[in-house]
Formats: structure tokens, sequence, C-alpha cells
């Protein structure tokens, strides 16, 4: 079973930042990363005018590409869980960072903008630590680097415990 790990936060908090930060640092101590993501905007792997666009338009529920670079599908109007979608990898991972999915119970990074307060993800469970790129008087880690190294070392802990 893998490790799963949340990463969630308001648009531009650093969500992003920090899973490819901490993915790499994973990676290179050679630990196999999936990451899932969530994107509430009206987002889409096809680029407008590719096959795979022409195929959604026509009205493909599921659309699959394979290519040089991988493969990648497409369903229109899923919205499965972070569970369903990591019971549904085709590998087998060490560790699973998911950013977003805020409604997952798995243990959660909550990153914070300069407005922000920590009672904004009073609703959110599992919330294990507050952290910011910046400055932030209510995060516990105020940097990409602190936040990556505090990440990394509670996901290494936890998958030795589980090897």
């Amino acid at each position: 079973m893998a490790v799963t790990f949340q990463v969630i936060g308001f648009k531009k908090s650093g969500k992003t930042a920090v899973v490819e930060a901490a993915t790499q640092a994973l990676a290179d101590k050679g630990l196999t990363v999936a990451v899932l993501k969530h994107n509430s905007h009206d987002a889409s792997m096809d680029v407008p005018g590719t096959d795979t666009d022409r195929f959604s338009h026509a009205g493909a529920a599921t659309t699959v590409l394979v290519s040089e670079n991988g493969v990648f599908t497409n369903q229109q109007n899923v919205q499965p869980t972070a569970a369903e979608l990591i019971a549904q990898l085709p590998t087998n991972p060490d560790v699973v960072l998911v950013e977003g999915f805020k409604d997952a119970d798995y243990p959660k990074l909550a990153m914070l903008r300069a407005g922000d307060n920590a009672t904004d993800f009073a609703d959110d469970t599992n919330v294990a630590l507050f952290g910011s790129l910046t400055v932030h008087i209510q995060a516990q880690l105020t940097s990409l680097e602190a936040i990556t190294e505090w990440l990394v070392d509670r996901i290494t802990k936890e998958v030795s415990q589980h090897a």
C-alpha cells in the first residue's frame, strides 16, 4: 500500500511547487512516486485541434492516447474520488502525492497565501501542518526548502515503516 499525502491550498499558494520538489526529492531517494492533481477549473488534456480533442468533441466518453511520452486518458464528465483514482493506478508506487482533492481523508499539508488563514481549512480533515512559501504568521514552515524537507522526511519514515 502506497504512502499517500495531500497538499491542499488555494490557487497560487505553492501547491504545485511543493509537489514538484517533493516528487523530485523522493525519486532521488529511489522511491516510485505517483501524483494525482485535482483542477477545479475547466481544464483538459486535449490540445485544441489535435485528434484527441476532435474525438472528445465528437462525443467520446473516454479517449486514450498512447505516444512515446506515455499513456494519457481523458474521461469526460467523470469526477472520481482520490481513493478511486489511487485504486486504478496501473503501477504500485511507494508514494502517492495528491494535489487538491480536499475532501479526501489522507494526511494533508495546507499551503497558505498572504491573505489566507488557518481557519479557512477548518472543514478539512487531517491537516498535519500549515506551510507558506513566504513568511506567514500561521505557517509552521515558511520556505519551499523547509516544507519539502519536512514532507520528504515524513514520507520516507512512513515508507520505511511499511517496508
